[in-house]
């Protein structure tokens, strides 16, 4: 176990859609510093997302008690660069990496944006490319407590919302809804609506990692790769003319 308090300080970012969101958090949660920015290429600014973050905390990166980073599903080139990143200060600084899913993260943005009291399901959705969306449904507690989405989905819109048609009072939001909301409108079930989400938050991926952190947890620098949710094209065998 691994004492975990206002002192602590958490470098946490998630690139697995076109905003990158990076922040210092303590080990209640609360942010010192964060930033963002929106590109088509984060190799463009992580980099000095991280550095203004760690200026406005007045921390240098040794003195950080771990580096926390959403690892997917999303975009291939921003997971990559997210993770190598992180994994790059988490080597030099010998500082532990912990990875979180990015789509629980954002389950855990719905939630928060969500009116206290309310039970209701939340679908996460961040936008898979190649007209698809990575999600799942998770159920959040009238506290705000998340359950575990379990094993992404890997679907076309109109299947998302064919399949949440049975779902009383589901929430979707996220990027993925964002870009094919007149599909997923146009099918949801009794009580169901779409939602702004403004995530996968850096807050949301320091919720996830600060309880693994605090059981002592921590993943390997070597074996540490994101979850695609597909095999990038470049690995895929193309069909023989």
């Amino acid at each position: 176990m691994t004492p975990i308090g206002p002192a602590t300080r958490v470098l946490c970012l998630d690139t697995s859609t076109p905003t990158a969101r990076v922040a210092v958090v303590d080990g209640t949660g609360k942010a010192v510093a964060r930033a963002e920015a929106t590109a088509e290429r984060h190799s463009q600014h992580v980099l000095a997302l991280c550095d203004e973050v760690l200026r406005a905390a007045a921390i240098a990166p040794a003195a950080l008690d771990a580096i926390a980073c959403g690892a997917g599903p999303g975009s291939f080139t921003g997971l990559r660069v997210g993770l190598a990143v992180t994994k790059g200060l988490a080597l030099a600084t010998g500082r532990p990496l912990v990875l979180v899913s990015s789509l629980q993260a954002l389950a855990l943005d719905l939630a928060r944006a969500a009116p206290t009291g309310e039970a209701f399901t939340a679908v996460p959705c961040i936008d898979a490319g190649k007209g698809e969306v990575y999600a799942f449904a998770c159920a959040v507690d009238p506290s705000g407590g998340v359950a575990s989405g379990g094993e992404p989905w890997r679907l076309a819109p109109a299947a998302l919302a064919e399949r949440l048609a049975g779902v009383r009072g589901a929430v979707v939001g996220g990027n993925g809804a964002e870009r094919h909301a007149a599909a997923i409108d146009a099918a949801l079930g009794p009580g169901a609506r779409r939602a702004a989400a403004d995530g996968p938050s850096a807050l949301a991926i320091a919720a996830l990692a600060l309880p693994r952190l605090a059981r002592g947890e921590a993943d390997d620098l070597d074996r540490a790769v994101p979850f695609y949710g597909r095999p990038p094209d470049i690995t895929t065998k193309k069909p023989k003319s």
